[in-house]
């Protein structure tokens, strides 16, 4: 392939015989398609997981028949308001890439090519967790083998009245038990039977383990159970770790019977990981209700949160234009539309 014919990131990483992946680390992790991918970069249709107006993502990519360890990108880009790619910002991105690397993008690296790719301002610096995440699925995905602190993770969510101390668990051990419970019936029956009991100190990051990996059908059944429980913590937590659940009917009717009586805490982890389930106009109008209670600040985070999600931007843009907003949603959307002006 020419470098004249080289318009997307996808066609570089084609000319430089790889095979790739692109993940959505930004809310939950997601695999794109290639076909996603491209037709983001091509703006056919808007970035499927906006966070901030960006495209948060990792790209892993390998060369397809030299033995080489596999190279991860981490990116991010901003959106325009329609939420798609900014083209300028991707090609800028091309630009510094291709002047630094060429198209021998699987090769060794000089200090002066590791310096031109550090300068470009579309590095992203993931959080532990994002990458924790990440490197948990790719080992489960590509049968290899969890990190070292997946014994003691294991250990002490099959047994946490054991020998074992919470204290030592390593949260990449948390992620590698939870991309592996779709084969591992014994773990996600021990944490579906402990988990309301788990300290904190281990729920909490179980919890945001969880909600970037899929999980089977009796946790979810067992978390469902948890969510309009009196502890709020654990309500909270029970949440996240449904985020991969949340297009389940069962799981939207929860949602939507909790979303009056949700805190602050609990209405920013359905935006942010349980979105899915605010296409349904019913409950989309609920949470515009629960979310008006709430400060200025932070009604306005979420209300531009969630306009910005192609799954729900066009129920919610119905809900304005049929003018079927109560009087305290109205009027904080009329606030906010004088900040804009």
């Amino acid at each position: 392939m020419s470098e004249q014919s080289i318009t997307t990131l996808g066609d570089f990483l084609k000319a430089g015989q790889t095979e790739y992946q692109v993940f959505d680390i930004g809310r939950c992790l997601t695999e794109l398609t290639q076909e996603q991918f491209d037709a983001v970069e091509h703006q056919q249709q808007p970035y499927p997981y906006p966070i901030a107006r960006q495209a948060q993502i990792a790209v892993l990519f390998q060369h397809k028949s030299a033995e080489q360890p596999p190279y991860l990108w981490f990116l991010q880009f901003p959106l325009d308001e329609r939420g798609l790619l900014n083209l300028a910002a991707r090609n800028q991105y091309l630009e510094y890439v291709i002047n630094a690397l060429g198209h021998e993008i699987t090769g060794e690296l000089t200090e002066e090519q590791q310096e031109q790719l550090q300068q470009n301002p579309y590095l992203l610096t993931p959080s532990e967790t994002q990458r924790a995440a990440l490197h948990a699925h790719v080992q489960c995905q590509h049968n290899l083998s969890p990190s070292i602190h997946f014994e003691a993770a294991e250990a002490y969510l099959l047994k946490p009245n054991g020998s074992q101390n919470w204290q030592n668990i390593g949260l990449q051990g948390l992620h590698d038990v939870a991309a592996r419970l779709m084969q591992r019936n014994d773990i996600s029956t021990a944490i579906a039977e402990h988990f309301a009991s788990y300290p904190n100190g281990v729920r909490s990051p179980l919890a945001a383990a969880l909600e970037h990996q899929s999980i089977p059908a009796h946790l979810r059944n067992a978390l469902l159970e948890l969510i309009n429980t009196a502890d709020s913590e654990l309500t909270t937590d029970a949440l996240r770790a449904l985020a991969s659940a949340s297009d389940e009917p069962r799981v939207q009717k929860q949602v939507a019977s909790l979303i009056e009586t949700a805190n602050a805490d609990q209405l920013v982890v359905i935006a942010a990981r349980l979105w899915r389930v605010l296409a349904e106009p019913t409950i989309l109008n609920s949470y515009l209700n629960a979310i008006a209670k709430l400060d200025v600040t932070l009604f306005d985070a979420l209300f531009q949160d969630i306009i910005a999600l192609p799954t729900v931007r066009p129920q919610l843009l119905s809900l304005i234009a049929q003018q079927q907003l109560s009087e305290p949603v109205q009027q904080a959307l009329n606030r906010l539309k004088s900040q804009v002006k």
